[in-house]
């Protein structure tokens, strides 16, 4: 797996699908479901029909790891899309509200309807020049998938400017966790070799963690302080044949605490409130200002959704 920073195609391997060939009457199984059944994980389906861990034991003990230590997680439901194409750059320029991320870079961003209200949030990476991959919760997932091939094709008297634009589903083959907390630099340190530094805020990284090949993505999330440990992620793109491996590696250290979904969306609402409410409720028009995520607008206005927002068009 390798995103191959700056070359062609680069993300047609990088992204995020938990598969598993079992299901039961819950939903499909990860490929962690049998690591989280150990630990006494609540298993209940996310929004994309797979099981994830809502919470282990009772949970009231996982949102202390989010401020002590290095809180631990299964996020394999986000689900991964790749573009590219000629006209891929000028594609996610008109379709986020962020800036287009360069190479190596990282930015927390929204796609929004022509009259202002809310898609989905993503996490939008530049993988090249005109080559790109987004992360989005399942909750939102497929209607963002919906609009993006919508306005790809658009055609007006016979002129489609996206018509390039292709789109891949990420690897199916690899899971996505993510360490959060105080200690996550440290004990993610402790796998890199001589030289190697974590990815800084706002950038993407290929990393070798004890030899096994990952992708490791740290988001900068927009109005919080990085001066604040607590207000950081790693979140890593892990092979499945690996996943586990590292997984139970992980949790060989004291400072580092599986928690559940539950507990993680829980941070993501202390640092972002605007996007738990959301997903709380995917269908409701809801804008940017009414989400509090003007932070996740870039300046320009020149994104689709733009125009509604400044004239005060909303449905």
């Amino acid at each position: 797996m390798d995103f191959r920073l700056g070359g062609s195609r680069g993300c047609s391997e990088g992204g995020v699908t938990p598969m598993s060939d079992q299901s039961d009457s819950r939903g499909k199984s990860g490929v962690l479901s049998q690591e989280h059944a150990l630990l006494g994980a609540a298993l209940e389906p996310a929004a994309n029909g797979y099981l994830e861990a809502s919470y282990y034991g009772d949970g009231s003990q996982e949102p202390e790891a989010f401020d002590q230590g290095a809180a631990l997680c299964d996020v394999g439901s986000l689900v991964s899309t790749c573009i590219s194409g000629k006209e891929a750059a000028a594609f996610v320029s008109a379709v986020f509200t962020g800036p287009v991320p360069f190479a190596g870079q990282l930015v927390c961003s929204l796609a929004l309807t022509g009259t202002g209200t809310v898609v989905s949030p993503a996490l939008v990476a530049g993988i090249g020049p005109q080559d790109f991959c987004i992360w989005a919760p399942a909750e939102t997932a497929e209607g963002l998938d919906s609009w993006l091939h919508g306005i790809a094709a658009i055609d007006q008297d016979g002129k489609a400017p996206y018509a390039s634009v292709a789109f891949e589903p990420g690897a199916p083959f690899s899971t996505m966790l993510a360490m959060v907390g105080p200690q996550a630099p440290q004990v993610l340190g402790d796998y890199l070799a001589r030289g190697v530094k974590l990815p800084a805020p706002g950038t993407l990284s290929n990393i070798s963690l004890d030899a096994i090949d990952t992708v490791m993505l740290h988001p900068q999330i927009p109005g919080a302080s990085q001066k604040d440990p607590h207000n950081h992620a790693y979140l890593m793109v892990i092979p499945n044949q690996k996943v586990t491996v590292l997984w139970r590696s992980f949790l060989s250290f004291n400072s580092v605490t599986p928690v559940g979904t539950s507990a993680f969306w829980g941070w993501i609402q202390e640092k972002c409130p605007g996007i738990v409410d959301l997903l709380d409720e995917p269908t409701k028009p809801q804008t940017p200002q009414d989400l509090h995520l003007k932070d996740w607008l870039r300046p320009t206005e020149d994104f689709i959704g733009a125009r509604a927002l400044a004239d005060g068009q909303i449905p």
